[in-house]
């Protein structure tokens, strides 16, 4: 006797068949805000433990549901902790929500519900409508999971009565799903499938491709349940092949388990075996324990088929484990009814291998079948009690108790004929060509639409053609009295571009200045080096000699660089001059928090002769160990540097410089930032300034530039 293959819902209708979006509140970022460590970039740049820190927590926990549940429960748990303390509804609502979702991930759809009926108390309190009608969907799918249509429908209409009232299309749909997927539940396939149409209906005007997808399987659902297995399987596959393009593992694994159940309903057990395999794979990795639990039902089923008993035995075992640790009823029902089968099926060594004596068989099985019963009996699905009372009357006749028999088949015989009749399949069949009948006549309304929008656009365009003539007409007559006023705009308008274009032009040339004493000491230095034939100093000072004049050439071109590239050549300067002097003094470069280099543009090289000076007029002449200090920080909408050294200081440098060269010339790179400086000030319409100061020993140079320089 070959084990009883039944319909059983599949993943679609099992495992969270609302699509959860909380509408109207602050989760509508959430499936966008996937990327944790950017969230804790954010949370540990804020130090106010305040309600947006909630918020950001309670991010965090949504972010890492499918990637470390762990420290999804941490962030959680801090979340709803702080907005107590906080004594906001709305973060402890959205916490509480999160919270739940992460329960459908771990312990199960009990628990979830339990954290959304808390929600759902902070948002009555905050009369958020679609918060209200969000939390809603969350607790129909929470109550479909537990197999508790009837609660299930109750609030899946709530959801729908605000949504209807809201007009929002996305919640319509949703609610249309949930609703769908309770009359599922009830077997009244008929409405389930006029509830599905409404909305792909809606999910097509959207051009919601999940949606779309999600839909399809659930139509799937209702063939499979109708026995039409390759409308079915059709369904199914359209539906992966979508899911899959999206990159949506958790559906993805359900549309495989689907498929899995056709060829399993079909008796293909080999290929039912190698879907739920590969859905199982996929659910072990997204922590679904409802998943996982219902392809280890489906493998066990298609392994007793296959003769293959201890993997049988180890599947369904596993799954009923699985399914009572999240309350699943419904599905710990089926599971019981398969594992009663396999009893009856196996051959008696497989039995005395259990520790069970063959003449008991009947019995053992009578026990778990009984026991299917009843847990499907408080479930209020008419298929599974349909199915359980026919292996019920199976066992009964085997045992010759044939009055039980027939009182179990005929009431097998009354659900099946409830669920199975003429008239909802008939009117299952209508629903699908009055949609694809609604369909093609939508196109051709938007066809002739089209058509009649372009006998509009047509005499619009004949309509302006001759009002057009009559402008030129007009225009023609007045266009010479106003030809010497534009002749003139325009040859101001040629000044104006021609002074900014000269701008550009002195800028490019100051950028394009480099130091010939800094290049002539240079390479001097090499060739010192090379004399004393140090090749080893020769080789690190040329590389990074080359590297800095490539870096100032490429600098040249742009007008304004990231200060993290600024800097890099900076520091490399400082370095090669550091060299050249034999570690004559130390540097040191401090960036402000508040600012980040890589998105901060300034002018290139524009603190380099100011360094120059430090080193070769204040420090070259010092005796001990020279410092420079660079500091950038920011000044409200200013960025300032400032260049501090304890050199000699300009008095005694100016001395020194008489002294070598007779009079005391001001820098010309000075010169050349200053000229710099005018022109970011005209350019920008800003107050930067170059501001030097003598300190006790050495020298303060502060340069204050715009943050945001826009040329």
């Amino acid at each position: 006797m070959d084990l009883c293959v039944r319909p059983f819902p599949v993943f679609f209708v099992r495992c969270l068949t609302v699509v959860c979006i909380v509408c109207g509140t602050h989760f509508l970022s959430f499936a966008q805000q996937k990327n944790a460590d950017s969230l804790l970039r954010v949370l540990a740049v804020h130090h106010e433990h305040d309600t947006a820190y909630a918020e950001i927590l309670n991010r965090l926990s949504f972010a890492y549901i499918k990637i470390d549940t762990s420290k999804a429960i941490q962030y959680n748990n801090t979340a709803i902790a702080l907005a107590v303390q906080l004594h906001d509804a709305h973060a402890l609502a959205g916490s509480y929500m999160t919270k739940g979702w992460i329960c459908n991930y771990t312990s199960g759809p009990k628990y979830a519900l339990a954290s959304h009926l808390l929600a759902l108390n902070q948002y009555k309190k905050l009369n958020n409508a679609k918060g209200l009608a969000g939390c809603y969907l969350s607790i129909a799918g929470d109550y479909h999971n537990v197999a508790d249509n009837i609660n299930s429908f109750s609030y899946g209409q709530k959801a729908l009565d605000i949504a209807l009232q809201s007009g929002d299309k996305l919640l319509i749909a949703q609610s249309y799903n949930s609703i769908g997927t309770s009359y599922l539940g009830f077997a009244d396939y008929a409405r389930a499938s006029e509830y599905y149409y409404k909305e792909l209906k809606i999910a097509e005007g959207l051009g919601n491709k999940s949606l779309i997808a999600k839909t399809t399987g659930n139509l799937g659902v209702v063939n499979y349940y109708l026995k039409r297995y390759p409308e079915s399987l059709s369904n199914y596959k359209r539906c992966l092949d979508a899911l899959e393009k999206m990159g949506d593992k958790l559906w993805s694994a359900a549309a495989l388990s689907n498929i899995g159940a056709v060829y399993l309903a079909t008796k293909n057990y080999p290929e039912a075996i190698s879907y739920n395999q590969k859905a199982l794979a996929i659910n072990r990795v997204v922590k679904s324990k409802k998943g996982e639990a219902n392809d280890l039902m489906d493998m066990g089923v298609a392994y007793g088929n296959l003769k293959k008993y201890d993997s049988a035995f180890f599947c369904l075992n596993r799954s009923i484990a699985f399914y009572d640790t999240i309350g699943a009823k419904h599905n710990i029902a089926e599971s019981l009814g398969h594992l009663a089968d396999l009893y009856l099926t196996v051959p008696d060594s497989v039995l005395y291998n259990r520790g069970i004596n063959p003449s008991q068989r009947l019995d053992k099985a009578l026990q778990i079948q009984k026991e299917a019963l009843n847990t499907a009996l408080g479930t209020a699905n008419k298929n599974d009690e349909a199915d359980q009372w026919k292996n019920l009357g199976a066992i009964y006749e085997r045992q010759k108790n044939y009055k039980k028999a027939l009182e179990s088949y005929r009431n097998y015989s009354n659900l099946n004929d409830s669920i199975f009749n003429d008239k909802k399949r008939n009117e299952i069949t209508r629903l699908g060509i009055q949609y694809e009948f609604d369909k093609k006549e939508a196109v051709l309304k938007s066809e002739f639409a089209r058509k009649q929008a372009e006998l509009s656009r047509q005499r619009v365009i004949r309509n302006a053609v001759i009002a057009v003539c009559l402008i030129l007409l007009v225009s023609a007559v007045t266009s010479f009295l106003f030809y010497k006023r534009r002749k003139d705009a325009r040859e101001k308008q040629k000044e104006a571009e021609f002074r900014t274009q000269v701008a550009e032009t002195e800028m490019k040339a100051l950028r394009a200045q480099l130091n010939p004493h800094f290049i002539f000491n240079s390479l001097n230095s090499i060739g010192d080096y090379i004399a004393k034939h140090d090749k080893e100093t020769a080789d690190i000072y040329l590389t990074r000699f080359a590297k800095l004049m490539r870096m100032i050439l490429e600098n040249s071109e742009h007008e304004t660089i990231s200060l993290a590239d600024d800097l890099k050549t900076l520091e490399l300067y400082m370095q090669l001059e550091t060299l050249r002097l034999e570690h004559g003094f130390r540097y040191d470069i401090e960036v402000d928090d508040d600012i980040d280099p890589e998105l901060t543009q300034v002018p290139p090289m524009l603190l380099q002769p100011f360094v120059e000076n430090s080193i070769w007029h204040g420090i070259a002449s010092k005796r001990g160990t020279g410092v420079i200090l660079i500091r950038v920080k920011r000044n409200a909408e200013m960025i300032e540097y400032t260049v501090e050294d304890n050199g000699i200081g300009r008095e005694k440098a100016g001395i020194l410089k008489r002294q070598r060269n007779g009079t005391a010339r001001r820098s010309f790179g000075i010169k050349v930032i200053q000229s710099r400086i005018n022109i970011i000030n005209e350019t920008c319409n800003s107050n930067a300034k170059v501001e030097l100061t003598d300190l006790e020993e050495g020298t303060k140079v502060s340069v204050k530039l715009p943050l945001d320089l826009r040329f």
